[in-house]
């Protein structure tokens, strides 16, 4: 039902997660980020209240794969679930129930975490993942300042899921999308303060409406 990617850039200090649905307010459910820490997503027949815990896991010096083993602990129907776990060093796990809605798996690189379900294939999450790969980060230009660091990563994580969207993305269509970055040390204060955090709730085409808004957000 969703396609979502996570990044770490440990050289700039910079994590990201994006999503996009054709679910109501995707940007509700399924992201969330701790600066320093890691990002998560929780989507499929989501439980929204995974994303806390986990979060909390890596915090306390958990590896993402060790915070996923816990999934059977923290919910009663892992099966329906799908959730993607990335930690501020770039380490990442995933997991994929036997009972999310087809085509449903993830893709991964050094970095980064691509996944979703309800797809309309494979290519989706290849798309995204390729995205990713073919425009990696200047580690000059993220090094220059927070702004130019949120801004870099985010234009390339609204072009990844832009590549999942022309793959096929949510066999139903479009309505939301969401993104969130965060730049910095370790913050462990809820909410934290982000350097990104743009949601589309509901929209015809949410990806150009997060492209908008990012140009509202870091015109000159």
């Amino acid at each position: 039902m969703t396609y979502s990617l996570l990044l770490a850039h440990p050289a700039s200090r910079t994590l990201a997660v994006a999503t996009a649905s054709y679910s109501l307010a995707v940007g509700k459910a399924v992201p969330a980020v701790l600066p320093g820490i890691g990002a998560v997503v929780s989507q499929a027949y989501t439980n929204t209240r995974l994303r806390g815990p986990l979060l909390r896991m890596l915090e306390s010096g958990h590896n993402p794969a060790a915070a996923l083993d816990e999934l059977p602990r923290l919910d009663a129907d892992p099966a329906h679930r799908q959730v993607g776990l990335l930690a501020a060093d770039g380490t990442h796990a995933a997991h994929t129930g036997s009972e999310c809605s087809d085509w449903a798996g993830h893709r991964s690189a050094p970095g980064m975490l691509v996944l979703g379900n309800l797809l309309a294939g494979p290519e989706v999450v290849d798309g995204m993942l390729a995205s990713l790969t073919a425009s990696p980060l200047v580690d000059s230009l993220l090094a220059s300042g927070t702004d130019a660091a949120a801004h870099g990563i985010a234009r390339r994580a609204v072009s990844a899921l832009r590549a999942g969207l022309a793959a096929g993305g949510d066999r139903r269509g479009q309505q939301s999308a969401a993104l969130q970055i965060a730049v910095g040390g370790r913050d462990t204060d809820w909410p934290p303060a982000l350097a990104v955090d743009l949601r589309v709730d509901d929209h015809g085409h949410p990806l150009d409406e997060l492209d908008r808004m990012l140009d509202l957000k870091f015109r000159a």
